[in-house]
């Protein structure tokens, strides 16, 4: 702006839900300031976040575990740059790669989260690749090994396996060496079997009955992949 010794105005978009509804709910908003991160919290500069069939759950006011009411912005995980850390953060400085999952707030251009939540990210990792990462595998890894805590060569059941977290833990299960049976619709069935699974057809199938059949004495574990209420 020349010499005009004004200091350039930066502007906040973000996208909010103006109540619980259909897309048309959404909204886009522009903030003629930046949020301001407190004691203990950095402000990140927001460079991909995720379309999930959770933010639709929560758009639609359908998800138990958000009891924020609108307006609010959507967005369950996010990458991005530490824009300014705020007063007695010393693990983040300016322009780290950092990761979260949000839950709500992502789909904003500048958010600020308690440094506590933040997971530090390599400079080279492509931030496309590592936001498909945060709440599917994730939640894929931590129902394989923290909760089941299943051993290699081990069988298992996938219900929903054709969904996004289902095909996380079909691929994780291949490192494992796993043996992985999964319920999906009919066209469903190729994709599951590209990523090393065993499809039961759920709709015309008595699913309990084919593990049986295709099994010595059943599985070692059984996982849902997907819920109405969502994510798990």
């Amino acid at each position: 702006m020349g010499g005009s010794g004004q200091s350039a105005v930066i502007y906040a978009k973000k996208i909010i839900v103006t109540k619980f509804g259909p897309p048309e709910v959404m909204q886009l908003v522009e903030e003629s300031s930046l949020p301001e991160p407190k004691s203990g919290e950095v402000r990140v500069k927001v460079s991909k976040t995720s379309a999930n069939f959770t933010d639709i759950m929560i758009r639609k006011g359908k998800y138990p575990d958000v009891k924020d009411k609108p307006p609010f912005s959507l967005g369950y995980d996010m990458i991005g740059v530490v824009d300014k850390p705020g007063k007695d953060v010393e693990e983040f400085h300016m322009g780290d790669k950092v990761a979260d999952m949000t839950v709500i707030g992502a789909y904003s251009e500048y958010i600020c989260l308690p440094a506590k939540k933040l997971t530090q990210l390599p400079d080279k990792i492509d931030d496309s690749e590592a936001v498909t990462l945060i709440l599917s595998y994730m939640t894929a890894y931590q129902m394989l090994h923290r909760i089941a805590k299943i051993t290699e060569g081990k069988s298992i059941l996938i219900h929903g396996a054709g969904g996004a977290v289902g095909i996380a833990i079909l691929q994780l299960g291949k490192l494992l060496n796993l043996k992985v049976y999964g319920t999906a619709s009919k066209s469903k069935h190729d994709l599951v079997k590209k990523h090393g699974g065993i499809p039961i057809d759920y709709r015309n199938e008595d699913f309990e009955k084919r593990i049986q059949e295709l099994t010595d004495g059943g599985v070692t574990s059984v996982h849902k992949g997907f819920t109405p209420s969502g994510f798990y």
